[in-house]
């Protein structure tokens, strides 16, 4: 499918964890709808806008009304722990994490 753009899809090589990180954050519902639908869980959007402000020099408040199921949050803290130790194995130039 083509909408003009060109490189639609850029191939990548990421450590293993960094896929199972992704498609855990996805089926967890960070994503909504598919094709030309397909955007972030509103609930995801403020998280992201905050992300993109510390990366930009800003600095923000995060505060957490309500905890989550507590496995989960355990489970993407351990999948996120270990995208760091696997990329911390590759050489400097190959380094390419989601977290």
């Amino acid at each position: 499918m083509s909408n003009g753009q060109k490189d639609l899809v850029v191939p990548m090589s990421f450590t293993p964890s960094v896929g199972t990180y992704l498609q855990r954050v996805q089926a967890l519902g960070a994503l909504e709808g598919s094709g030309e639908t397909l955007a972030f869980s509103p609930h995801i959007h403020p998280v992201l806008e905050a992300l993109h402000h510390v990366l930009a020099g800003g600095e923000v408040e995060v505060r957490i009304v309500r905890s989550g199921q507590a496995t989960l949050v355990e489970e993407l803290n351990a999948l996120a722990e270990r995208v760091l130790e696997e990329s911390r194995a590759l050489p400097p130039g190959l380094i390419v994490t989601a977290v």
